[in-house]
């Protein structure tokens, strides 16, 4: 099966802005839907809890069939966001 990516490549290699803007949407979206759960929870929980969410996976799985490259970019600006 053929897989047409989400992302355009220069000469074989993925625009990282283009990537990076897309982590981004990823990260934030998802803290919105996780918003909902953790603000019933005080702040030191709440911190626990997203301590333990495996971002890596998430995006690793949501990307399945891009380029490697492509994956290690997300999951680098989505580790970075969740750090911050």
């Amino acid at each position: 099966m053929m897989h047409i990516s989400k992302f355009e490549h220069v000469e074989g290699s993925p625009i990282e802005e283009q990537v990076e803007e897309w982590a981004e949407t990823f990260f934030f979206n998802l803290m919105t839907i996780l918003n909902s759960f953790l603000s019933h929870v005080d702040v030191a929980e709440a911190v626990a809890r997203l301590k333990s969410i495996p971002f890596d996976e998430l995006v690793i799985e949501e990307l399945e069939g891009e380029d490697k490259a492509v994956v290690n970019i997300a999951v680098a600006k989505v580790l970075e966001l969740a750090e911050a």
